[in-house]
Parts: structure tokens; C-alpha cells; sequence
């Protein structure tokens, strides 16, 4: 495993931790109050930092990185297209074809009588909860940030920023933990396998 630096092993560390604990927290409480939990300590400088942190995983830094890949770092752009395309046609897989009637928050609790903190202006969708595609998005690219990165603290510091994106897509009303758990660990794997098959190509030469 020569070729998992540090920032890998520290972000796969933040992964790991997310992921427990995640679970153990989405076994330990209902919905409504995991919900009430993250979603009903909510601030106004919150708000903005949620809405940005979710933006890291849309479409255009992904692209960014992609562009600063083919031009810097050309060994690696192939392997992160082809995880990214697993990542996303999983995600979207299973949204659209396995968990088809999987409701997001907004419509889940239309009848529980919560006031619920959401931003005005902010688009927040009802349905194909299951899993969170930003969740999955930021985890697959913040990967590769700290593959490119190296030292430990990088790659914690992507750990940290993919985590942040998870909780925020929770914080703005979007999605449940589980589908960002889920999320996650699709990003993830995806993106530790077309990495691991990369260095094996690369070995055997």
C-alpha cells in the first residue's frame, strides 16, 4: 500500500470516523429528531456557510479540478473521470431505479406541523432523497484533492470539507444523514478503486 500517502490515509481516516459515528447516530435517534437536531440549530452566519460548503460539490469545481488534472497531472485525469462516472451513475441509479419512492425531508414531514428552519430563496427539492448526490459528488473529489495534496493535514482538511458538505445538505433541509451515509461511501469507493487500479496498472509496467 505504498502508494496511499498520508493525506489519503488522513482523509480515509475523517472518512471512516463520518461514517460511524453517522451510523451510530442515525441508530440511536427517529427522523424527525436527527432532523431537528442538526436542521434546528441553525444561525444566520450557519446559513452561508452551509450554502457555500454545498456548492463545493456541484458541477463547476468538479470541473476545475478536471481541467487542472489534464493539464497538470494527466496520469490521473482518466482514473477520476472514470470514478466520477461510477459515483454519479450509481447515485443516480439508485435514485431513480431502487429507491423511487424515497421522500427528502420537505415532503417526508408535510403533515408532522415542525416549523422547519428554511432559507428563503433556496430551492429545496421533495423527492429522490436516496442517496445524497452532493454528499457522494464532494467525497469522490475531495479524494482526489488530497491525492494531489499528500501531506496529512491536506488530506484531513479535504476529510473535513467533503464532512462539511454532508452535514450541510442535512442543515439546509435536503436530505436525511442516511442518504449522505450512503452517499459518501459511493464516493469514496469509487474513487479508492479506479485510484488502486491506476497504481496497479502502474506497477505492473
Amino acid at each position: 500500500m505504498k502508494h496511499w500517502s498520508p493525506a489519503i490515509k488522513a482523509f480515509l481516516a475523517i472518512f471512516i470516523f463520518y461514517e460511524v459515528l453517522g451510523w451510530l447516530f442515525v441508530g440511536s435517534f427517529e427522523r424527525i429528531d436527527q432532523l431537528q437536531l442538526i436542521n434546528g440549530n441553525n444561525s444566520s452566519l450557519a446559513d452561508l456557510a452551509f450554502q457555500a460548503l454545498t456548492a463545493t460539490a456541484e458541477v463547476v469545481l468538479p470541473v476545475l479540478l478536471l481541467v487542472y488534472l489534464f493539464r497538470f497531472q494527466k496520469a490521473y485525469a482518466l482514473p477520476y473521470v472514470y470514478s466520477y462516472a461510477l459515483s454519479t451513475g450509481l447515485i443516480q441509479g439508485l435514485k431513480h431505479l431502487v429507491f423511487t419512492d424515497a421522500l427528502r425531508p420537505l415532503a417526508f414531514f408535510a403533515g408532522s406541523g415542525v416549523k422547519w428552519h428554511l432559507i428563503p430563496g433556496l430551492l429545496i427539492s421533495e423527492y429522490n432523497s436516496m442517496p445524497s448526490g452532493h454528499t457522494g459528488a464532494a467525497f469522490f473529489m475531495f479524494f482526489w484533492v488530497a491525492v494531489l495534496l499528500r501531506r496529512w493535514f491536506w488530506g484531513a482538511l479535504a476529510g473535513l470539507m467533503a464532512v462539511g458538505v454532508a452535514y450541510s445538505r442535512v442543515y439546509l433541509f435536503q436530505h436525511f444523514p442516511v442518504d449522505t451515509l450512503v452517499g459518501a461511501a459511493i464516493g469514496v469507493g469509487s474513487s479508492a478503486l479506479f485510484y488502486s487500479i491506476h497504481y496497479a496498472k502502474s506497477s505492473s509496467k
